[in-house]
């Protein structure tokens, strides 16, 4: 009887295991049973167009990082320009202030980071690879506001570079996109050799320092920009030096700062005949945040505007509804047909709706009434939907509930 009871105390403890796997529904890899991402999730390919919100100044053609704090968004070009921030109208682009920094240098200054307190500027343009005065100007935000500005610095090196070689545009130790997360700042490498980037980590308190190589990712091209929310929905932003892809990589449900062991997605953004060179990015919210885009040949400067939301926020609402709510749906992904299990009797009649990525409705059935554990099988047919990404609601008398669904 007692190795009866241990064995089942043991199957018990088993089923607690954590089953890793692709827990993101709109992966083609998604694994229903998988309850710990282990970041292996496969994804479709994926364009996206960001909004144009404005044709920059004339004068402010190298748009480089991007910060928004005091409902303000700012600004700076790269080097060879003014030690200077800017703050931009987020309808039209121009110019509403002009901020000149003193006891700074812009050698080249090409990104914005931002805490609680500080704006960092990230003066680690490298494009020779044989700089060794990188060094992040420390402002605090209420001088910033106040206009009485006193810069300190932190001045740092990479752990893992020993070549100090000039080699223009042909190096991997450049690096143009920074931010702050978890009591420091986070560096990501622009590789113009090998099309990866490499994340570092460094203190956010003045001084000298190391900065510390963490973990690569192959983005397939050049990163240019960089942000996280606060919720930690981290974007990278970059283009392909030499087919002139611009992209954003989503980095989302990663451990800690290992911004790399979670999700990652690559968005494309189209070529750069369209959006310009693309240089800086900043979230306003949650989802939904802002690149610039500096003058690209014939190309103008521009303002854009992104939003997320469609592959991290529906994704995480998909699994919660999936988790515990009135319903489920298996399998998901699907290739023809898709079960609904109901959890919960309802009296009254139900409407089901599956919606297309534009919202429009492509499917829908009324039920009388709908018993507890009913399952309803949806049969689309072999090529009744094309692949991709449907949002199926379920309207009934007791209210409105949605989950995504993926269509192989």
């Amino acid at each position: 009887m007692r190795k009866l009871l241990f064995f089942l105390c043991f199957l018990s403890f088993k089923t607690l295991d954590a089953q890793p796997g692709c827990t993101d529904p709109l992966a083609n890899n998604y694994d229903p049973a998988a309850t710990e991402n282990d970041g292996s999730c496969i994804y479709p390919a994926t364009a996206y167009s960001p909004i144009l919100v404005a044709q920059l100044p004339s004068d402010l053609e190298e748009c480089s990082g991007l910060a928004h704090f005091a409902d303000r968004l700012w600004t700076h070009e790269d080097g060879g320009n003014g030690d200077v921030l800017y703050v931009i109208d987020t309808l039209t682009g121009a110019k509403l202030q002009t901020i000149t920094l003193p006891n700074t240098d812009n050698t080249d200054w090409e990104d914005l980071a931002e805490n609680d307190e500080y704006l960092f500027i990230g003066d680690f343009g490298n494009n020779g690879g044989d700089r060794t005065d990188l060094r992040i100007y420390r402002i605090k935000k209420t001088d910033l506001l106040s206009g009485s500005v006193i810069p300190s610095t932190i001045h740092f090196s990479f752990s893992d570079q020993t070549d100090f070689t000039n080699s223009p545009n042909a190096n991997d130790f450049d690096c143009e996109a920074f931010f702050f997360w978890n009591d420091s700042l986070h560096l990501f490498s622009k590789n113009w050799l090998n099309f990866k980037t490499r994340h570092y980590v460094l203190p956010a308190e003045p001084g000298t320092h190391i900065a510390q190589l963490r973990d690569s990712l192959n983005v397939q091209g050049q990163i240019t920009g960089a942000d996280v929310s606060d919720t930690g929905n981290a974007v990278l932003l970059g283009y392909n030096v030499n087919t002139g892809e611009t992209f954003l990589w989503l980095l989302f449900d990663f451990v800690g700062s290992n911004f790399f062991s979670g999700n990652k997605r690559k968005i494309s953004t189209g070529l750069a005949l369209f959006t310009s060179q693309p240089e800086g990015v900043v979230f306003k919210n949650e989802t939904q945040g802002y690149i610039c885009s500096e003058r690209y040949s014939a190309l103008p400067q521009k303002l854009l505007s992104f939003d997320i939301g469609q592959w991290v926020d529906g994704v995480s609402a998909a699994h919660e509804t999936q988790q515990g709510q009135g319903f489920r749906v298996f399998p998901n992904p699907f290739q023809t047909a898709f079960t609904i299990e109901f959890f919960e009797k309802n009296e009254g009649p139900a409407l089901l709706k599956l919606l297309d990525e534009n919202g429009s409705a492509v499917w829908k059935k009324q039920l009388a009434q709908v018993q507890e554990g009913a399952l309803i099988k949806i049969d689309m047919g072999e090529n009744a939907l094309p692949s991709g990404v449907y949002t199926l609601i379920i309207k009934e008398k007791n209210g409105i509930e949605s989950t995504l669904l993926l269509k192989l």
